[in-house]
């Protein structure tokens, strides 16, 4: 078995074709899905830092894992796609991947402030805490992780309230998939910490927006240049706090 990382934008090899091969027909046209093999096809790799880890035998991967960033300052990390072949289950596979991607992690410069991911069920998170992760809103015992990274504050709360810093206007840009780990994951979170709920009319998320009507989408900027928010057809969902 051959544990190896590839990163979209670098030379294609095997790594490349086992994830390609197990992913090609996961789930198509559900977003989260459709959005990891247009990462792993490179498409974004010019505005987006994206890592695959997999464990493979030959052309057969089977465990993956993906996390990435967007490509500016005080980016928010998004972790996760970590799926085990239900054949290869119970052989500790998939712990020793994550292990893998700990000690790669680890050795990084170019991190973001933190990551964020989900975990379904007490008995992941107790699992992904084993990496860093603990649960982002309190009271809670699964669902919205947070793992900080540097000096980043060790609670979530304290984290989103550093982040969100007053501005006296918005800036509205056209969205690209470069901020989308702002909206999906960091306000989505900081939203449901406050008990406000997160999307804008039937749109659940940023992603499905840039994936299938890009065209209606766009994204809010404060002073210090932060994604702060988004609009759907001329609609906002935002985290700011005026001066």
């Amino acid at each position: 078995m051959i544990f190896e990382k590839y990163t979209p934008g670098e030379p294609r090899g095997e790594a490349h074709a086992a994830l390609e091969k197990m992913m090609r027909d996961t789930d198509v046209g559900k977003s989260y899905a459709d959005t990891i093999r247009l990462r792993l096809s490179a498409a974004l790799s010019d505005i987006c830092n994206d890592t695959y880890y997999v464990a493979r035998e030959e052309d057969r991967a089977l465990a993956r894992h993906w996390n990435g960033w967007g490509r500016h300052p005080d980016a928010i990390g998004n972790w996760g796609n970590f799926y085990t072949d239900e054949a290869c289950r119970g052989r500790g596979i998939g712990s020793a991947l994550l292990r893998f991607w700990k000690e790669d992690f680890s050795s990084r410069k170019d991190l973001p402030l933190c990551f964020l991911c989900s975990a379904a069920t007490p008995e992941l998170v107790a699992w992904y805490s084993k990496f860093g992760f603990r649960v982002a809103i309190e009271g809670t015992d699964r669902g919205a992780l947070y793992m900080p990274i540097g000096d980043s504050p060790e609670g979530f709360r304290d984290f989103y309230s550093s982040y969100y810093k007053p501005s006296r206007s918005l800036t509205e840009k056209p969205a690209t998939f470069e901020h989308r780990h702002e909206i999906d994951c960091l306000l989505r979170f900081a939203l449901r910490d406050l008990g406000i709920p997160f999307g804008i009319g039937e749109c659940t998320s940023i992603e499905e927006a840039l994936l299938y009507y890009p065209e209606r989408v766009g994204m809010l900027f404060s002073d210090d240049g932060h994604c702060v928010g988004w609009t759907l057809d001329g609609k906002r969902q935002t985290y700011v706090i005026y001066e």
